[in-house]
């Protein structure tokens, strides 16, 4: 009887064993496969922020590609420009700013010492526009406010002064 009794207990503890150790083995493959899950999460993202950047990286490579394009195309018009002896025709707008009483100025404003005053850096083809005087669009009531406005944003302290100044002909 003594040996069926730690029969017994030897099968209860084997037993309760074998279920602590069906439990454990639950909770390990339940913790492995929340892992699994985790990482094909973070590889998927990841997946994601590469086609991303891949992406970018060739939105970027076209837009420098018409930028070089583009620039090409503003040179090879600037030396055609040039041979051709034609005036620059740009008209730059001062500032947006008017009212319904304000007239339309044209005004053509020089600085031949741009490069000592204001901007030693200058590209040739700006720094010659500068010295030839670049065309602006002011909008202002009278003569006097027009070179006002535009004596507050090119002041002659810095080498500026107005050439010519006269209503815009329609």
């Amino acid at each position: 009887m003594a040996f069926i009794f730690a029969g017994l207990i030897g099968f209860a503890s084997l037993a309760v064993s074998l279920l602590l150790a069906l439990r454990r083995l639950k909770n390990s493959e339940e913790r492995i496969a929340n892992a699994v899950s985790r990482k094909q999460t973070q590889v998927e993202r990841i997946r994601k922020l590469a086609r991303t950047t891949l992406q970018q990286a060739r939105d970027l490579r076209d837009a420098r590609r018409r930028k070089g394009m583009a620039e090409l195309g503003c040179e090879e018009l600037e030396q055609r420009l040039r041979a051709a002896g034609a005036a620059d025709r740009r008209v730059y707008v001062l500032d947006d700013r008017r009212t319904n009483t304000d007239g339309t100025w044209i005004l053509r404003i020089v600085n031949i010492e741009y490069t000592k005053r204001v901007n030693a850096d200058l590209d040739p083809v700006a720094l010659d526009s500068w010295k030839r005087g670049r065309r602006f669009l002011v909008w202002a009531q009278d003569e006097k406010k027009a070179r006002e406005k535009a004596n507050s944003k090119y002041p002659e302290q810095k080498g500026f002064a107005i050439m010519e100044i006269g209503p815009q002909q329609q």
